[in-house]
């Protein structure tokens, strides 16, 4: 089959603003089915991701509490810390494997049954962590709760894109990011605080009480928002030559390129046909069609409506994350960011569990998890700034392109909080070696967290707005990848340390993340170009999605 070469846009390219700049258009442009997650009604959205922010906090908190106690660990159950930092890696290892397991059964048969079940393991991983006694114990629960909790790092933004419209998705993100970092670094807060006034074991009971709840009201108001169009439904609406050609030759002539699509339709609208609404649908919803019932869309399984897609092997999304991960450059710099930012979670919380309850900190558990809170603070200020305020500034930017919006706007920011990695590596890591006062260390603690934050939300949304269509199977290998890089870090960590020394480790760290962050500017320059030219590339992977 061939297409019209002028009435393509490239893969991640979408008109968002109308020619007044006064109408947000909806991207991707839902259809005409009420049933669909773009089309649900906002208090219906909400609920959703109240829901899955609530499961996420519990998901990371069981992932992450453990490192506060590592004191009492090493007291009352004789596990070293380089036993305890090899369970930690433990778990990062699983992590990076639980995708690979997981996401693939959440593409083929829906994401609420996947989401139950890990909620459940991770309530018994709780509960293990809660009774445990030997060393086989807590690498088992480490084990089986990576294994779990890795489900939520990529279907997560699976469902953002299955509810949510681009200018919306940096926002989402951001939200997820925040709820993360709040179970990541303040759920060891508040852990330090049980272990002292209750006994550590009270710390995973609580998970096991909260993650309780969780499972059931997941069970009772968790929806399915799995839709796949009949054939003769597109997954995208693109605008008709007679609209946007003008302006695409006035953005960047590279738009005129031959650009292929999967499935998509073109829609003829003129600015005649423009509502003066503040955001706009070219395709209405038909209420004839009815609504799925209760029990349909608290489905366990959602059936594919296409034939093809229901006979294709689910074996094939064991092996395409890592495909695509080599193949798109956008996936790539996704992953390798991904990675190293929460290494660099990793490295500070092995570092505070190992170095300040001794001299010359002698820090309590307390002490320890209360660590957490300057991290936490400036990575819910960069998830927060990352997300409203970069989908604030991709609408201003798409005003002065005639509405286009190109995913490598929000590089630019990207920027900003990339600088603030090396400067809390150096401040964090140099103060702590030489045993500086600690409230030096949180600033410099604060400022990694903000690059976690804001680096962390802007280059998920990048990927997620690049290719939504494999995004499954995308952040799948992102995840993998991530959680190697996390597990190499943690497991080298403690010889690490020995051989190099915590200053010269972290000046080394520091020097890193210069190279790393500032690999966005070669997508910025020719982000757009690669996304062209892998066009066909993702058209072939985005049909084997479903």
């Amino acid at each position: 089959m061939t297409y019209d070469r002028q009435d393509r846009l490239p893969p991640g390219t979408q008109r968002i603003e109308d020619k007044t700049g006064e109408t947000i258009l909806l991207a991707p442009q839902p259809s005409s089915d009420p049933n669909q997650p773009l089309n649900w009604s906002t208090w219906r959205k909400w609920m959703q991701m109240t829901i899955l922010c609530f499961y996420a906090l519990m998901v990371f908190a069981i992932l992450c509490v453990s490192v506060p106690l590592w004191q009492d660990f090493n007291e009352e159950l004789g596990m070293s810390y380089a036993i305890l930092n090899d369970g930690y890696a433990t778990n990062m290892a699983t992590l990076s494997v639980g995708c690979i397991i997981f996401v693939p059964i959440a593409l083929r048969i829906g994401r609420r049954p996947v989401y139950i079940v890990t909620a459940l393991v991770m309530l018994g991983a709780a509960i293990w962590q809660a009774k445990m006694v030997t060393v086989g114990d807590m690498i088992g629960a480490n084990a089986i709760s990576g294994l779990a909790g890795a489900v939520n790092e990529a279907i997560f933004q699976v469902t953002v894109s299955d509810l949510f419209y681009v200018h919306q998705r940096g926002t989402m993100n951001g939200i997820y990011l925040a709820i993360v970092t709040i179970g990541n670094y303040l759920g060891p807060v508040a852990a330090g605080y049980v272990a002292v006034s209750q006994q550590w074991r009270w710390v995973f009971w609580y998970c096991t009480i909260f993650m309780g709840i969780i499972c059931v009201v997941m069970f009772f108001f968790l929806e399915e928002t799995k839709y796949t169009p009949l054939p003769m439904e597109g997954r995208e609406v693109v605008l008709s030559t007679s609209v946007d050609q003008d302006d695409l030759s006035k953005v960047d002539s590279m738009n005129k390129a031959p650009i292929p699509r999967a499935g998509s339709i073109s829609i003829a609208a003129t600015e005649a046909a423009a509502q003066n609404t503040t955001h706009r649908r070219l395709v209405e919803i038909d209420h004839s069609i009815p609504l799925y019932s209760y029990r349909k869309r608290h489905a366990f399984y959602t059936a594919d409506k296409v034939a093809s897609s229901a006979n294709r092997p689910l074996w094939l999304h064991f092996f395409q994350p890592f495909q695509i991960l080599y193949t798109f450059p956008a996936v790539m710099f996704t992953a390798l960011q991904y990675g190293f930012l929460i290494a660099m979670l990793a490295v500070l919380a092995v570092t505070q569990a190992t170095l300040y309850p001794f001299p010359p900190y002698n820090f309590t558990p307390i002490g320890v998890g209360n660590m957490n809170l300057p991290p936490a603070i400036g990575a819910v200020l960069g998830s927060i700034l990352g997300g409203p305020l970069n989908d604030y500034f991709i609408l201003q930017v798409a005003k002065r392109r005639g509405g286009i919006y190109e995913p490598e706007t929000r590089l630019w920011l990207f920027l900003i909080f990339a600088a603030c990695m090396p400067v809390g590596l150096f401040m964090y890591g140099l103060t702590i070696s030489k045993g500086m006062a600690w409230p030096i260390n949180a600033v410099g603690a604060g400022f990694i967290g903000a690059a976690i934050g804001g680096c962390g939300d802007i280059s998920l949304t990048y990927c997620q707005d690049c290719y939504q269509y494999i995004l499954g199977d995308a952040l799948t290998g992102v995840v993998f990848v991530r959680n190697i890089i996390s597990t190499g870090l943690v497991f080298a960590i403690t010889p690490w340390i020995a051989g190099m020394g915590v200053y010269n480790m972290f000046v080394l760290l520091g020097c890193l993340s210069f190279a790393v962050h500032l690999t966005c500017v070669p997508l910025i320059i020719w982000g757009k170009k690669w996304r062209i030219k892998l066009a066909g590339r993702y058209e072939y992977f985005a049909d084997r999605q479903y």
